[in-house]
């Protein structure tokens, strides 16, 4: 059987992989299931999904023994074969998992190009003494860990898969000449707000004649930073910030530009999100970024904190409805082609294979 784990299954990019990966696995007709290490931490609409495609689940309570050993009884029951882990919790967990279980594989699972120092220790030795296999979502990531001692011999690249079915291209837009750019993750400095709306607020001053509007979509520790930027700008009347709406894909649809200025990345989600609703990407040169986006063929990629760029860039697609949508087609393209959740499993089955599993 295989195990995923996961430290949490609130919203987040890597807990949307888990589940995703579940989903393919059990379309597979493969004995899977999906481990919650803190019981309690689940979002409504990541049950909804569990529930829906009726994934296997299973979630753990009390103290640190008391889940371990919970854990092992399941790795027991399911006859496990493989752990499949998300993030550094869950890293750990599953490495000391394989010092207990006898014939267990343990995948890792990185999720970005850029981790706190105490962090990459940590990751690094489980990588290089313990777990078998470190899968990277990022080929960025997985190259700049290498070059810092990451054992190259036991990096596996797979990058994340969306899913594509029932999600049309182009949604209804609002009536009315206004153009809605957004951007959705968390309000944390990775992301690099002061950039973005610095940014809005020049193209506003920019294009006077055109009417803007800005969403910010996320949560995080930051969100009276960003506020206070918006006001210092003088922009609040032209901005609204959206706390965890729960209808992301509706808000996305609407929109007409996504707009990314993170420092890092590995393969964002967010951004793939807004490409499965057919919107053109003005994103930062980060992490894999340069794999989804295509320079002038479904949006463009600038340098970190470079606003006149980013003006620059999303002038040019203010400027054309014509050019909006085109790119915004060719987005839907890109995912067709190199990030289903068919390549996505197949992916991992052959690693298992390789691992010496059936």
């Amino acid at each position: 059987g295989i195990l995923i784990l996961c430290k949490t299954l609130l919203k987040g990019g890597a807990e949307k992989q888990a589940l995703i990966l579940a989903r393919s696995l059990q379309e597979k007709n493969l004995n899977v299931c999906i481990v919650n290490w803190y019981k309690d931490k689940i979002d409504p609409e990541n049950m909804k999904y569990i529930q829906d495609h009726a994934i296997r689940y299973f979630s753990l309570g009390g103290g640190l023994l008391s889940r371990l050993i919970s854990l092992r009884k399941i790795l027991k029951k399911e006859k496990t074969g493989f752990i499949v882990s998300y993030l550094t919790l869950a890293n750990i967990v599953a490495g000391i998992s394989k010092l207990t279980c006898r014939n267990l594989k343990t995948i890792g699972g990185i999720r970005n190009e850029k981790l706190p120092f105490y962090k990459f220790v940590i990751e690094r030795f489980i990588h290089n003494h313990v777990n078998d296999i470190t899968v990277f979502n990022n080929y960025s990531g997985s190259e700049k860990f290498r070059k810092r001692g990451f054992n190259p011999d036991k990096i596996h690249v797979i990058q994340n898969a969306i899913e594509l079915e029932n999600r049309p291209v182009e949604g209804e837009k609002p009536a009315g000449d206004e153009i809605r750019i957004v951007t959705v993750g968390r309000f944390v400095k990775q992301k690099d707000y002061p950039t973005a709306l610095k940014s809005f607020r020049l193209l506003k001053e920019l294009c006077k004649t055109t009417r803007f509007r800005y969403i910010i979509i996320g949560y995080g520790p930051l969100e009276k930073e960003i506020r206070s930027i918006a006001h210092d700008l003088e922009i609040t009347g032209d901005i609204q910030i959206m706390i965890n709406p729960p209808d992301i894909p509706g808000i996305l649809r609407n929109s007409d530009i996504f707009l990314s200025t993170s420092l890092f990345e590995g393969v964002s989600n967010a951004i793939m999100e807004a490409m499965v609703v057919g919107l053109p990407i003005v994103a930062t040169e980060v992490g894999d970024n340069k794999q989804l986006i295509r320079n002038s063929y479904n949006g463009y990629l600038v340098p970190c904190k470079n606003t006149g760029l980013v003006v620059q860039k999303l002038g040019y697609l203010c400027e054309s409805e014509e050019k909006r949508h085109t790119f915004g087609r060719n987005s839907r393209l890109i995912l067709e082609m190199d990030f289903s959740m068919s390549k996505l499993v197949d992916n991992y089955i052959s690693l298992f294979e390789r691992l010496g599993g059936k």
